[in-house]
């Protein structure tokens, strides 16, 4: 099994199903193995590689802090601590457990979440 395939058959965003998209659940066109189209593969992908999440929820964000507004510099904060997850594909990066902060918002987020 592909490290990718491991990580649909474990992810709660994917659909996985013989025969059918991993990430829609559409039919898989002649030719496919997991996505049908490269859209499918690529939205999979900004949930679980930590590059590619973080430029998306950036993006998302509109490139400002979800907090206070202020601008750059930016940072991607894990609602949900990933533990050290940054350089792994994982379910940590999904895009709803991720927000834009600037850097005095994450630095006071990581500072109340070690005192609690």
């Amino acid at each position: 099994m592909t490290k990718s395939a491991a990580l649909v058959a474990l992810c709660a965003l994917a659909r996985p199903n013989a025969g059918a998209c991993s990430w829609c659940a559409s039919p898989l066109p002649k030719g496919r193995r997991m996505w049908c189209r490269d859209r499918c593969a690529t939205a999979f992908w900004k949930n679980h590689w930590w590059s590619r999440a973080r430029r998306a929820a950036k993006h998302r964000d509109k490139y400002a802090c979800v907090r206070c507004g202020g601008g750059r510099p930016l940072e991607v904060n894990h609602i949900v601590a990933c533990c050290g997850a940054h350089g792994t594909i994982s379910c940590a990066h999904h895009l709803e457990n991720l927000e834009t902060l600037c850097v005095p918002c994450h630095l006071h987020h990581t500072a109340s979440s070690e005192t609690s």
